[in-house]
């Protein structure tokens, strides 16, 4: 049976309806201390690769090991949010985190730099599905603001994590300020601990869950098929983003502290609009919403590859950062509309599909920018992503042509 035309969220999730509002801070705060640590290790993969003589082609097989073993979380732990163990996610992806600054933090090899990127690549699977559900079943009236909101924190760790690590960087410099960096990050996971303890979530119950072929039953929806289809293409820019971005504004001539600025740009419109673009997706229809919203970005991508002045190169940054602050609560909402009750599963079926795309584009960027440039590489994943858009749109004509109360049933 199809959930294309089903209400906007599920009105019946497993988790208590108590857990809103105020609640959700600790969570919105995880998220963002999570995303700052991701932040930090891109703004200084250009000085990894400057003082431990690394080729670019490997700087990008590093950012893969983050994307392949996030996208393992996702699909195979994400579940388990939906069967009463979202808090025990949280808890095991912050320890992860811990344990993967301190290999970044005195890592002094390849080896060592892949397997902390991977490390932390595991903790944000296993932490943002099951914080994604939460904030959907908190509060379904409200799930679109809702993800928004958590977006919006994790962007502003995101923001902070290039920003600090480029301020690090320059104090200590060489090999000491990237080290630092990793552990100030560390640090900042440690803090959340009180967090992690005092967060009070009602588990879903085991009873009636299902603990077989979730996956398979997810693919059974079209529309689901088309907000994959969009994903593989939008995330697959990022994948590009991850291993080169610092690396090719680096040749362009940018210092490391306008390489943390450019980030910190690219931030802000997703803060401010995050919440209000949510809100937006539940009242229009999130997978129309999310479309619309991708080819806003697909220009900017095209346009990476062909300006080399630093200013219009971050112009372009600001254009791509609306459209995103659009897509990414609008994709995961269009996801939850068609989970039925398996929400954390729909959102990590989501998110491993993106990643498993970035990774490969992440692995590939390196070799692609060094023997045919950056024209060729942003310009070609531009025409990748509009096939992708279009052939979601078929996918989920259906729900496309929804009315906009049939997307949205209780006003917001």
């Amino acid at each position: 049976m199809s959930l294309a035309n089903t209400p906007l969220p599920p009105s019946s999730p497993p988790l208590s309806q108590a857990v809103r509002g105020p609640s959700l801070v600790p969570l919105y705060v995880i998220a963002a201390v999570l995303d700052a640590g991701f932040g930090s290790i891109f703004a200084v993969l250009a000085e990894i690769k400057n003082h431990f003589g690394l080729e670019t082609f490997w700087i990008g097989v590093i950012g893969g090991a983050g994307f392949v073993s996030s996208f393992a979380a996702q699909i195979s732990l994400a579940r388990y949010a939906d069967r009463g163990h979202a808090r025990l996610l949280i808890r095991l992806g912050l320890a992860v985190a811990v344990l993967s600054m301190l290999v970044l933090g005195f890592a002094d090899s390849l080896f060592d730099f892949v397997l902390g990127r991977f490390l932390f690549g595991l903790s944000e699977g296993m932490v943002l599905p099951a914080a994604r559900r939460i904030a959907i079943a908190a509060n379904p009236a409200r799930a679109g603001e809702a993800l928004g909101r958590l977006m919006s924190f994790q962007v502003s760790g995101f923001l902070v994590g290039p920003l600090v690590g480029s301020v690090l960087f320059n104090l200590w410099g060489g090999v000491e300020g990237v080290r630092a960096t990793f552990l100030f990050t560390l640090f900042a996971v440690l803090a959340c601990t009180p967090l992690v303890i005092r967060m009070r979530v009602e588990e879903a119950s085991e009873e009636g869950a299902r603990q077989r072929g979730v996956i398979r039953d997810l693919l059974r929806e079209r529309c689901m098929w088309g907000m994959l289809v969009a994903a593989a293409g939008y995330y697959g820019a990022f994948g590009i983003y991850e291993a080169i971005w610092a690396v090719f504004l680096d040749d362009l001539g940018a210092s490391q502290v306008f390489i943390g600025v450019t980030l910190t740009i690219f931030a802000v419109p997703i803060i401010l609009m995050a919440p209000a673009a949510g809100r937006l997706a539940a009242r229009r229809g999130p997978m129309r919403v999310a479309l619309l919203a991708i080819l806003v970005t697909i220009p900017s991508v095209a346009l990476y590859g062909v300006f080399e002045n630093l200013w219009l190169l971050t112009l372009l940054m600001v254009v791509q950062a609306v459209g995103d602050a659009v897509v990414m609560p609008a994709s995961q909402l269009a996801v939850s509309k068609y989970s039925g009750d398996q929400l954390a599963a729909g959102q990590g079926l989501l998110s491993a599909v993106g990643l498993a795309v970035a990774a490969g584009v992440a692995i590939a960027s390196g070799a692609v920018y060094e023997s045919l440039g950056a024209g060729v590489l942003f310009g070609s994943w531009a025409l990748v992503m509009v096939f992708t858009v279009l052939a979601a749109a078929w996918l989920g004509r259906e729900d496309i042509g929804a009315s906009a109360q049939d997307a949205a049933p209780e006003k917001i």
